[in-house]
């Protein structure tokens, strides 16, 4: 890849509901020569092989906050990254709530990973060594030419919850990690190239029965963002573009989505994202499934 792009791939752009359309929370974004994951959710090694980036190529894995879907697949992507013969320990940098619940998956396979070790004889067993680090708000080190900076989200009751950007080569990301509308994430998006946002499509959550009451729904939509607030926070921060994540329902209608963002106000690039769709800056290009297009 070139040094001087920045990409972002949608591995999973789903949530805790099964979708056979996307899979749980994940990212990618390369850079300068660093390939980073954010978040862990259903499927992910899947997704990283269909989408040619093997989980053995990773050299760090940020994990936004403690809810399941963003880091089930933990243990999943440590084994399968030691069978395509990863030999360098993990990094894994997440708030503390998050590693203690990693820690743990980690732990109850303690024994089936000796077995594992003992009998198949692969050559290295550095593939399957964890280094935990606690995310806080700030920059990252250790990731030579690509920034990678952390800061708070309003997730409550989930804290602490982390927004990411990244920053190369004049290109800037950011990446809003599950939250509602807050002052931090507005400063973060201030000017970014491409603000990438979850989105809770409240007006296609109908109540039903014995699944969501109307309580379940203003509950979970108090701690997301709805289309028109993405709107909003677009049109304030001057972001140049937008790509929506963590899509509830999977199933939403994407043109009502975009249409109610519209309406809201912001007339700027407005992307859905679908698994594994990656956009690319400075080129601005979304390639997806041999689709290529500008925006």
């Amino acid at each position: 890849m070139d040094m001087g792009l920045l990409s972002f791939t949608f591995l999973g752009t789903g949530a805790p509901p099964v979708s056979l359309r996307r899979a749980g929370p994940a990212h990618l974004v390369e850079a300068a020569g660093q390939v980073i994951l954010i978040d862990c959710g259903a499927r992910v090694a899947h997704q990283l092989v269909e989408a040619g980036k093997p989980a053995a190529a990773i050299d760090a894995l940020i994990v936004s906050h403690l809810h399941s879907d963003h880091l089930v697949d933990f243990y999943q992507l440590v084994i399968s990254s030691w069978h395509q013969g990863r030999d360098r320990p993990w990094r894994v940098i997440a708030p503390e709530p998050a590693l203690k619940a990693m820690r743990a998956q980690y732990a109850a396979f303690h024994d089936e990973r000796n077995l594992r070790i003992a009998f198949e004889n692969r050559p290295s067993v550095r593939g399957l060594e964890v280094v935990f680090e606690v995310l806080g708000p700030g920059p990252l080190a250790g990731f030579g030419d690509l920034s990678v900076t952390a800061f708070l989200v309003d997730h409550h009751p989930v804290e602490p919850a982390f927004g990411l950007v990244f920053a190369c080569a004049g290109s800037r990301v950011v990446f809003s990690g599950d939250t509602r509308p807050c002052v931090a994430l507005e400063h973060a998006a201030s000017g970014a190239d491409l603000l990438v946002c979850e989105v809770y499509v409240d007006s296609q959550m109908p109540i039903i029965s014995g699944v969501r009451s109307l309580e379940t729904v203003a509950a979970v939509k108090s701690y997301h963002m709805v289309p028109a607030e993405i709107a909003h926070l677009a049109l304030r921060s001057g972001a140049r573009a937008v790509a929506l994540t963590h899509v509830v329902p999977p199933s939403a209608d994407t043109r009502a989505v975009v249409a109610e963002i519209r309406a809201a106000g912001y007339l700027g690039p407005v992307m859905i994202g679908e698994d594994l769709a990656t956009l690319t800056l400075p080129e601005r290009v979304l390639s997806w499934r041999g689709l290529a297009a500008s925006f």
